[in-house]
């Protein structure tokens, strides 16, 4: 399985440096598990709620839970268990130290009201959406207009050139 680059990891890299936590939501199957187990597995230990035994057992001893899972941590899927960020909100509080939290989940308006009530200022909410057509050439961050993009794919080598024009 081939890896691509994404654009958001320098960002999400910068935010490290800054925020306790950091937050990636986007559309199921955008790569956000993906990005951060690929960059950040050898720093953070990593924690799916997507499995049902895991979020019972946060359900059933939250305190317990955070506390015998310490940071720096990638809890992923946490639109799941909600009521966890409370716990890492108290955590963060007492230990403000940069880039131990890495959360991920679908964005939705639920997931959104408990970051924006329980984890305000305390975490950086980036976004991350399906492949650009740079990222799957291999050149993130190398974003393309229009015009480029469709001159590479039908005048790769040619000096013919369409120009649009954004009327």
């Amino acid at each position: 399985m081939k890896l691509y680059k994404r654009t958001l990891s320098s960002t999400i890299k910068k935010a490290l440096k800054t925020f306790p936590a950091v937050l990636v939501t986007g559309p199921r199957q955008a790569g956000k598990t993906t990005l951060l187990k690929m960059n950040y597995a050898k720093t953070h230990r990593y924690i799916s709620f997507e499995n049902p035994d895991v979020r019972d057992r946060v359900l059933d001893d939250p305190k317990g839970f955070m506390e015998f899972n310490k940071p720096p941590i990638i809890l992923d899927e946490i639109q799941y268990v909600p009521e966890i960020l409370n716990y890492v909100k108290t955590m963060i509080d007492e230990n403000r130290t940069p880039g131990q939290w890495l959360l991920s989940g679908s964005q939705n308006f639920s997931l959104m009201q408990n970051i924006s009530q329980s984890l305000a200022g305390r975490v950086a909410v980036l976004q991350l959406l399906p492949f650009s057509i740079s990222e799957a050439q291999g050149n993130p961050g190398e974003e393309k207009n229009m015009s480029e993009i469709i001159n590479g794919l039908f005048f790769p080598s040619e000096k013919t050139k369409i120009l649009l024009n954004p009327y």
